[in-house]
């Protein structure tokens, strides 16, 4: 068997078992569910296995959740009873994995629980991993060989996207942006006038993995907001006000800070497009709000690792301090380069994303099965392949002008 796809009864599951039935590939599904007898034959290498920092990671999440996780007491116990269950499954995936024995790993996300240990249960056996996420824009998904989000293929050098596609034969046309839906508890805000001059700060989820994973010195929606507002301040500019909104899908209010301080407002009940049109910048972590903030040509500075964290695309501050320069530098008239924009993007359209309208749309199916068998311009890494043979031959743009 070359692939196996392995979820918990979700809806990755479900997504699962539709590819399967049409991709036409020696791929298995295994659904997550009940202990294996023999994982006992694995418990040595399980138990030498080092799992403190999956635990600690999920440990993070749920602090992000709930203060009564912040009790050193229920932390004591709750990671030695983690732990011992997450060396359970790695010892029942070592065994699964020595049984079935795949080349490949599908999975999603890979950076949560119980994936994590999944994965590095195959990494242990040299089993390689596709990674699935949601897409970088609109209609697709991500389906990476390395990683997702931060930890994904896509080059952080600003020279790899200036040398795509010399002869300009993928052009990008920004999609429209549309507004995350709300949880119902969010639908009580109504929409604010905004602020004449203004920074505008999305909210991200707070035990998302961008956060826990991604962001090394901002491990709190109260720290960033903590964090921006000391950087205006210091840039001793009256008129300019920041603009916050709460994540539509998380379900805290931080009502504490909606008064804290004269120069903060909230605008939960206005339309993200509409905060980043208006804005002078956008400052966020590492949220999809900063992609999309690109698309309408606004400045962006990202506090987070990103995978669009770019020279020449967005500014990057890893303290408080930098945070402060990358602001003023913006407000100065800092523009990102647009033609590095487009090219970005055109990449990620027409050769990093694999599109999805629907989970069984023929385009899917067949993006998904070129991308597992290393048949797409991804894989095959176009970039190079033009730069190898400027003469000969022009960007492919089908699989067939390979063969």
């Amino acid at each position: 068997m070359r692939y196996l796809f392995i979820s918990r009864r979700n809806l990755h599951a479900k997504y699962y078992k539709t590819l399967l039935k049409h991709l036409d590939l020696d791929g298995q599904f295994y659904q997550m569910g009940k202990p294996s007898w023999q994982a006992l034959l694995f418990l040595v290498p399980a138990f030498r296995m080092n799992l403190k920092p999956i635990i600690k990671e999920q440990i993070e999440r749920k602090q992000a959740c709930n203060r009564i996780w912040q009790s050193p007491l229920l932390m004591y116990f709750y990671t030695r009873m983690q732990l011992t269950i997450e060396r359970l499954k790695y010892a029942k995936y070592l065994a699964l994995l020595t049984h079935k024995k795949p080349e490949y790993l599908v999975i999603w996300n890979g950076k949560k629980l119980p994936n994590v240990t999944v994965v590095m249960a195959a990494k242990a056996l040299g089993i390689k991993v596709f990674y699935f996420e949601n897409g970088l824009l609109p209609n697709t998904v991500s389906l990476d060989p390395k990683g997702v989000n931060f930890a994904s293929s896509l080059s952080r050098d600003p020279e790899f996207y200036r040398n795509f596609d010399p002869e300009n034969r993928y052009v990008f046309t920004a999609p429209d942006i549309v507004p995350r839906a709300s949880i119902k508890k969010r639908n009580c805000f109504e929409a604010i006038e905004l602020p004449e001059r203004f920074v505008f700060v999305p909210f991200q989820v707070p035990h998302d993995t961008q956060i826990v994973c991604y962001s090394r010195w901002i491990k709190s929606m109260e720290s960033l907001y903590e964090q921006v507002i000391s950087a205006v301040k210091a840039l001793g500019d009256p008129e300019l006000k920041v603009v916050f909104k709460e994540h539509p899908t998380w379900h805290k209010h931080y009502d504490a800070l909606y008064a804290k301080d004269p120069i903060a407002v909230f605008a939960n009940g206005n339309a993200t497009p509409e905060l980043m049109s208006k804005s002078q910048a956008v400052i966020t972590i590492n949220s999809t709000v900063g992609m999309e903030s690109l698309l309408l040509g606004k400045p962006v500075i990202t506090l987070g690792d990103a995978c669009y964290n770019i020279d020449g695309l967005v500014q990057y501050a890893n303290n408080q301090h930098e945070l402060t320069e990358c602001l003023d530098n913006v407000l100065q008239g800092w523009q990102m380069s647009t033609r590095l924009c487009d090219k970005f993007f055109a990449y990620l359209k027409y050769v990093y994303c694999v599109p999805r309208v629907a989970k069984d749309d023929p385009e899917h199916i067949h993006a998904v099965s070129q991308r597992l068998l290393g048949k797409d311009l991804f894989s095959l890494d176009v970039i190079k392949f033009n730069a190898a043979q400027p003469q000969q031959r022009a960007i492919p743009t089908t699989q067939n002008d390979f063969v």
